[in-house]
């Protein structure tokens, strides 16, 4: 059990640090990042589901989340730097790598429970049209992929609890995978840790492999 979780939580430690794909660019996380990768690798995500509120950012209590998350909350907290002479300055900043920078916000709330402050976030990117929780959607997103699969895994964190449109988060992260794009390289980076648990573990009964 304790291999299947540290494989999973390096999986999600994969995503975080992609520079760059065919399905979307990354940035490496920032400074301000990476106390929430160790808080992560020190607190593991639960295997329970957890409910969702489905209010908008400005309706969340940002109490409930621990404290290392207050290092970021906007674009700019993802977006690495580089050292030029005796400052740190941004990169250059494509419209695609803010569009990924806000996907990423929600990828880095999620990592510590935060995951309806992770639902606002890849709502716009995701979802083609507006959105009580997300505002206003943002069609034709170079990060629609990205945005895609962590919207799915979001509702694949809610689990069996029931959320909008009357429907356990389950069967919403169901659909929301079956609109990933086969290109993702998010999706196949889930799907290589995937195939080599089936191989390595153990499992107590062939149906039981199957459904992994």
């Amino acid at each position: 059990k304790q291999w299947y979780q540290r494989r999973v939580r390096e999986h999600y430690l994969i995503q975080i640090n992609l520079r760059s794909s065919h399905c979307s660019p990354m940035v490496r996380f920032s400074e301000a990042v990476a106390p929430v990768v160790t808080y992560f690798r020190e607190h593991p995500l639960p295997h329970q589901g957890s409910p969702m509120l489905y209010e908008p950012l400005s309706g969340l209590d940002k109490r409930r989340l621990p404290d290392v998350i207050e290092s970021v909350q906007e674009r700019s907290d993802v977006f690495c730097e580089e050292l030029r002479g005796e400052r740190r300055v941004n990169t250059v900043i494509t419209k695609e790598q803010e569009h990924t920078a806000d996907v990423m916000l929600g990828l880095v709330h999620m990592l510590v429970g935060g995951v309806d402050e992770a639902h606002d976030w890849v709502l716009p990117y995701s979802l083609p049209c507006d959105s009580e929780w997300g505002g206003p959607a943002v069609l034709d997103s170079p990060a629609l992929p990205t945005a895609t699969y962590i919207h799915a895994l979001i509702h694949r964190m809610e689990g069996e609890h029931v959320g909008e449109l009357g429907m356990t988060g389950w069967e919403n992260a169901r659909s929301w995978f079956s609109e990933t794009p086969v290109n993702c390289v998010l999706f196949n980076q889930f799907k290589t840790v995937v195939e080599g648990l089936r191989e390595g573990w153990e499992w107590e009964s062939e149906e039981e492999r199957k459904a992994v």
